[in-house]
């Protein structure tokens, strides 16, 4: 299995760096078992029986010298801030990076689509406490997203990341269709969560990063996710406006390789 997809989008080059592929209980992503079953395009790719298989990944958004890297691992916290086995998993994303042409130093900005936790815009290396993990970038988070997060109410992993990413002084925002790149744009969709966003790739729009609007590809046939959205409607109906015109969709969740299309009937990867 390949470590990493690259497309070229315009003068957009994605790369998506992969840590591992794996099987989760479809409870986790919303899914029952039934649901998984009646998706008559599931080919065994999306699924193992009971479980959804997901993917460890970030994708880096590259334009001349500047690397965006999206949603880095996120989902993951329990595993990549665990105190026993965090610095191994920091050490070998760090190589995977490397290995794909993207040194965590290179980075310049990390881009989310919404706040869930702290992903590895920080983390914990157990001798210096918490510090941005990607050295040299700035951490964008949406404006809306920003003024409902009350660090101070938060605990764990998430604030004592968050907060070291303050004090950093290294957290910017951006608006409703601000340009993160040139050709990548913010798009906010809500559904997730009110302020759920979505980065349209291209002029005119050739691919869109999801973030959770749909945590598998999956989640593409069978209807609003109830378990997964505070408005799981909105986040339906965003979706598969989206998903309608068959540009490419990137989800930051999905297993290798992470992309395809929706031809009306089906997800083609």
């Amino acid at each position: 299995m390949p470590t990493t997809t690259t497309i070229t989008i315009g003068d957009l080059t994605l790369t998506r760096v992969l840590y591992l592929d794996l099987p989760i209980d479809s409870a986790r992503v919303g899914l029952t078992e039934a649901e998984v079953a009646s998706v008559p395009w599931n080919d065994g790719r999306w699924s193992s029986g009971d479980q959804v298989n997901v993917g460890a990944a970030a994708w880096v958004v590259q334009i001349g010298e500047q690397r965006v890297v999206v949603d880095p691992m996120m989902a993951g916290d329990d595993i990549f801030h665990d105190a026993a086995s965090a610095v191994a998993h920091q050490t070998a994303i760090a190589a995977a990076f490397e290995a794909a042409g993207h040194p965590i130093d290179s980075v310049t900005h990390v881009a989310f689509t919404h706040i869930e936790g702290i992903a590895l815009a920080a983390a914990d290396d157990g001798v210096r406490g918490w510090q941005p993990f990607f050295p040299n970038a700035r951490v964008l988070v949406g404006d809306t997203d920003l003024a409902a997060f009350d660090v101070g109410l938060a605990s764990g992993f998430a604030a004592a990341g968050w907060r070291a990413l303050f004090e950093a002084d290294v957290v910017d925002t951006y608006r409703d269709g601000d340009s993160i790149v040139p050709g990548m744009r913010s798009c906010l969709t809500g559904g997730h969560n009110p302020a759920h966003s979505v980065f349209d790739l291209g002029v005119p729009v050739a691919a869109t990063m999801l973030g959770h609007l749909a945590i598998s590809p999956l989640h593409l046939a069978t209807g609003p996710c109830l378990p997964q959205h505070t408005d799981p409607h909105t986040a339906w109906d965003a979706l598969r406006a989206i998903a309608a015109d068959g540009r490419q969709l990137i989800g930051p969740l999905w297993p290798s390789p992470g992309v395809g299309r929706w031809d009306g009937e089906r997800f083609v990867a």
